[in-house]
């Protein structure tokens, strides 16, 4: 191969998710030879939209986090695409009766977990579980009005629950710092009636994506890359951007060269979660939402030690859907695990909590990303042994040919939409001043 023939070799993009789709279109619309190849028959990546009957169901990305300055809702305003205010920071609490929380009791309740997000913002401590045990346990109680072990009990609880949804871990693997990692912009939270794949489908139009092509392996040649797909197909490109979920990258992509000590270090470092959701439809409202007077979309109620959460989406779908979000073990156990199996635990939670539980909903949705053998997981968090230089080491490009994007490569933004969306247009930018300072 002569130095000539690069200039007709392709860029390669592997993973047809937002990071990869975001950086394909800043170069492509910059006169980049740009391919991305997908693993799937689908592009989107977890963002999936599937139909239900006449209702759509995002099964992985839901929410536009923030509207304001974030680049996510500048495509929906510009494309028209619907979406539906759909902000949950407002829950009910429910005792462990099913009695709910009076609003003096909701009040005290989240002033405590004011009180407990503050001092962890101070914490030196890196361990967000022992953090969280050590606060609950300095915390003064006089005047409460719950009794002092059952608030400490739900406080706890709370927390757990927090490292679950939405962080995509426990408690005791969360850093304490998470505060600083949640990465959403101000402004309120939407969602999409009609699914979030509107933006795959904008993003990703006119650009030569090829699906059913799962890249295995990568090999830095002299003056080009080598890729190899799973029927031993072999692709050269001058370059590759490996736009991939880190849980790939944690357990089946081989590099050669190996990567560089760093690089093994972050993948393998960086935390990566499961997070799993679960869309109930009923013939007939639940009775205790049918009863609720208030406008709250969130319930938290409690089973076994633990906080369940269930977001009731009539106000969407104009019919009894109800989603519940599950994080860390809980999820686990939900890749695993058979839909009747599924459906028991979640009915074993509610009935034991509210009155005329239907025993089988009419229809049961359930994600596995854990189990995903193009994820292996939901999205990154950061774990007690987070370090921001693992992140940025990623956003480092090996020999200007092999770059790293995605949500995981984020610093502010990780575990989002448009950290990945924002990551992509980044690294695609390096690669066109690349090309400019080599030219």
């Amino acid at each position: 191969m002569t130095n000539s023939s690069l200039t007709v070799l392709p860029t390669f993009i592997i993973g047809a998710g937002i990071a990869g789709l975001s950086c394909a279109r800043k170069l492509q619309d910059a006169g980049e030879n740009v391919v991305l190849l997908e693993a799937r028959y689908r592009i989107g990546g977890r963002v999936q939209s599937i139909k239900n009957g006449l209702s759509t169901y995002d099964l992985g990305a839901s929410w536009i986090h923030g509207i304001e300055n974030n680049p996510i809702w500048d495509i929906v305003q510009k494309s028209g695409i619907t979406t539906t205010v759909f902000n949950y920071d407002e829950s009910n609490f429910y005792h462990k009766n099913g009695q709910i929380f009076t609003s003096t009791e909701k009040q005290e309740f989240e002033c405590y977990i004011e009180k407990i997000n503050h001092l962890l913002s101070q914490t030196k401590i890196n361990a967000a579980l022992e953090a969280v045990h050590e606060i609950i346990g300095s915390l003064t109680y006089s005047g409460t009005i719950f009794l002092e072990q059952d608030l400490k009990e739900l406080l706890l609880s709370f927390f757990e629950r927090l490292a679950n949804d939405p962080f995509a871990t426990d408690l005791s693997q969360l850093s304490a710092h998470y505060q600083q990692y949640e990465g959403y912009f101000d402004g309120d939270e939407v969602i999409f009636p009609d699914g979030y794949y509107q933006v795959i489908a904008n993003i990703s139009e006119n650009l030569d994506i090829k699906t059913g092509i799962e890249i295995r392996k990568i090999a830095l040649k002299n003056n080009h890359v080598e890729l190899m797909d799973q029927h031993n197909v072999t692709y050269l490109g001058s370059r590759v951007i490996v736009a991939v979920p880190l849980g790939v990258l944690k357990n089946k992509m081989e590099f050669v060269p190996s990567l560089p000590a760093e690089y093994i270090d972050a993948i393998q470092k960086i935390g990566f979660g499961s997070f799993n959701k679960v869309f109930l439809e009923f013939a007939e409202p639940l009775p205790f939402r049918a009863n609720n007077s208030l406008d709250s979309i969130s319930d938290f109620y409690w089973f076994n030690g633990h906080w369940f959460n269930i977001l009731d989406l009539s106000g969407i779908y104009h019919k009894p859907i109800y989603l519940m979000l599950f994080g860390g073990k809980q999820s686990v156990f939900i890749d695993h695990a058979p839909d009747n199996k599924v459906w028991d635990f979640i009915f074993s939670s509610l009935n034991a909590n509210f009155p005329k539980i239907p025993t089988q909903p009419k229809n049961l949705t359930i994600t596995r990303w854990g189990i995903d053998p193009y994820s292996y997981g939901s999205f990154s968090f950061p774990t007690f042994e987070h370090q921001e230089n693992r992140v940025e080491i990623l956003n480092q490009a090996i020999e200007n040919r092999l770059f790293f994007i995605g949500e995981h490569c984020s610093s502010k933004y990780a575990g989002t939409v448009h950290g990945a969306y924002l990551n992509g247009c980044e690294t695609s930018q390096k690669i066109i001043k690349l090309k400019l300072n080599l030219e």
